[in-house]
């Protein structure tokens, strides 16, 4: 009797322990959390801000990582959908869908195959994210990565394009961040300075997220026109590289550029004084060769 009580004990403790075991989640599972950004969502806008209007708005995950994306706008209801807008048609693709989700409701998404997965707000589609998810183990590579590139600075190429620089008028600044072959620099972290004498009309911090190769700012009102002796100066320098987990610090500058007018003032003065006097000159003589009736 008792070795056919033993017999039976053990089975039953090995299927109670599995039960146990399969009921409760991995404890190496991942988790990441994704939240609509802060302000007002319900009107565009949001899109053009650095951080989107999700944040993280582009975030990458392994495989087997519990994504939790939370609604925390106060003022609005959203949703997290996968899928792509075209304009302002949207089509789901079907990995998730929250459905609608009120302030400080959560949803949960497992990440299960690898692959990038856009996905959008069906109430607002100008509400728009990425989440890109990788096999397991590929973040210390993606590590590597960013660390060679934090360590190769010079080879980042700035093109800065920028509007005339007139006084009481704000300056239009294009950056464009490219590698030495063209290729666009993604999710860099970069501060963007630019001063005039002792004034500094811009101070912010911009990002190149995945696709994107140029971000257009602008400075506040020139206190003077841009001139030799007084250009606007406009400084570069990176901040870091990728998201959450995989940020990598990366100070150092890229570009510096000073901004004057082709034509300064004084010159477009001669410029027009000349043309005058051209026009004076050849309406004389025009007249001085017409015969007398």
């Amino acid at each position: 009797m008792k070795i056919r009580t033993k017999t039976t004990i053990f089975p039953l403790l090995a299927v109670f322990v599995t039960a146990i075991m399969l009921s409760v989640p991995p404890a190496f599972a991942e988790e990441v959390t994704i939240t609509t950004a802060a302000g007002n969502l319900s009107t565009p806008g949001c899109e053009e801000a650095a951080e989107g209007c999700y944040t993280p708005g582009d975030v990458t995950v392994d495989v087997g990582t519990i994504i939790t994306m939370t609604n925390t706008d106060s003022a609005g209801i959203h949703t997290f959908t996968a899928g792509t807008v075209d304009g302002f048609t949207p089509t789901a693709t079907g990995e998730f869908d929250s459905g609608i989700l009120n302030a400080d409701d959560s949803f949960t998404y497992t990440a299960d195959t690898t692959g990038e997965i856009p996905y959008y707000c069906m109430l607002h589609t100008w509400m728009q994210g990425t989440i890109t998810i990788q096999e397991a183990g590929a973040s210390s590579m993606m590590d590597d990565k960013m660390m060679s590139i934090k360590m190769d600075l010079d080879q980042i190429m700035a093109e800065i394009k920028t509007g005339d620089g007139m006084a009481n008028e704000p300056m239009t600044i294009d950056l464009t961040l490219t590698d030495l072959d063209g290729n666009g620099i993604e999710h860099i972290t970069y501060n963007i300075k630019a001063t005039q004498g002792s004034e500094v009309i811009l101070d912010e911090e911009g990002h190149m997220h995945k696709g994107t190769m140029m971000n257009s700012h602008a400075t506040t009102a020139l206190p003077m026109d841009a001139s030799d002796s007084m250009p606007v100066v406009l400084t570069v320098e990176s901040v870091g590289f990728g998201h959450d987990e995989l940020y990598v610090d990366a100070p150092g500058e890229i570009a510096t550029k000073q901004v004057v007018p082709e034509f300064g003032t004084i010159a477009a003065m001669i410029l027009a004084v000349a043309i005058i006097s051209v026009i004076a000159v050849s309406t004389r003589s025009r007249l001085s060769i017409m015969p007398r009736i």
